[in-house]
C-alpha cells in the first residue's frame, strides 16, 4: 500500500460537507470515496470552534481504523504513522490507500490520538467517525439484513445477526415498495453508500438490492454447508 495524506486548512470547506461546527466543542466529521477501482479516499474535516491552539494539547494527530466487513473482526490501524493535526484551526485531511480487498466493504474509523497512539476521547468528537466504503463502487452489499418499519416515512435495515454491517435508513418510492416485507425473515442485501451523521442515523442510498438470506458459514471444510439464523 502506499497512502497519501494531504492536509489542507479549509474552514470554507464546512460547506461542501452540509455541516454545521459545534458552538464550544471540536466536532470531526467523515466521508470516503473510491478514487480509482482498487484505491479509497477518507477524508475529514475537524472543525475548531476556538481557534484554540493551547486547546487538548495532548491530542496531537489522528489514527485510521479499518476492518473488513460482514465480519466482526479486530480493527487494524491503517495508517503507518500518525497523521498530524493542526492546532488551533479548522482543517480536512485527505488519506488515500490501496484497498487491501477489492470488492469487499470495509469500515474505517477516525480517531484522535496521543503521542503513544492512545486513543484521546473528546466531548462531541464525531459525527460521525465511520464510514464504509467498496471499491470498485457496488461490488459487494454496504449492509445486508431484514426490515423494520419505524413509523412515518421511513424503514430501518436491522443487520444480519453475527454481522457488523451498518444499521441505516431508507426512505422515500423504495421504503414504500419493500414496506411490505418490513418485520418478516425476508432479507436483502443493498448495494449502495451509507452516509452517516444525522439526527436519524445512517441514511442509505441505494443503487441496486436483491433479495436474501442471513446466513453465516459453518466450521466445515465445505463453504456449501451454510446455517441460516434468526433471532
Amino acid at each position: 500500500m502506499s497512502p497519501r495524506i494531504v492536509l489542507i486548512s479549509a474552514a470554507s470547506l464546512l460547506l461542501v460537507l452540509g455541516a454545521r461546527p459545534a458552538e464550544s466543542q471540536h466536532t470531526l466529521s467523515a466521508y470516503s470515496a473510491c478514487s480509482t477501482t482498487d484505491s479509497v479516499y477518507v477524508i475529514w474535516t475537524l472543525y475548531d470552534p476556538t481557534n484554540d491552539p493551547t486547546a487538548h494539547p495532548e491530542w496531537v494527530g489522528y489514527d485510521i481504523l479499518r476492518r473488513p466487513l460482514p465480519g466482526c473482526g479486530t480493527y487494524v490501524v491503517a495508517n503507518d504513522q500518525i497523521i498530524p493535526r493542526e492546532f488551533g484551526i479548522t482543517h480536512t485531511v485527505y488519506y488515500q490507500e490501496q484497498n487491501p480487498s477489492t470488492g469487499t466493504v470495509h469500515e474505517y474509523r477516525v480517531i484522535a490520538v496521543d503521542a503513544n497512539r492512545q486513543q484521546v476521547f473528546l466531548p462531541g468528537f464525531c459525527a460521525p467517525c465511520d464510514v464504509y466504503q467498496e471499491c470498485p463502487p457496488y461490488s459487494a452489499p454496504i449492509t445486508a439484513g431484514t426490515l423494520i418499519d419505524e413509523g412515518g416515512i421511513f424503514l430501518r435495515v436491522n443487520p444480519c445477526p453475527g454481522s457488523c454491517y451498518p444499521f441505516p435508513y431508507l426512505e422515500g418510492s423504495l421504503a414504500d415498495e419493500l414496506r411490505p416485507y418490513a418485520g418478516t425473515p425476508t432479507a436483502f442485501q443493498f448495494f449502495g453508500s451509507v452516509g452517516c451523521g444525522g439526527v436519524e442515523g445512517c441514511a442509505l442510498l441505494v443503487d441496486h438490492w436483491e433479495f436474501s438470506s442471513c446466513v453465516t458459514p459453518t466450521a466445515t471444510r465445505s463453504w456449501g454447508r451454510l446455517k441460516t439464523i434468526y433471532r
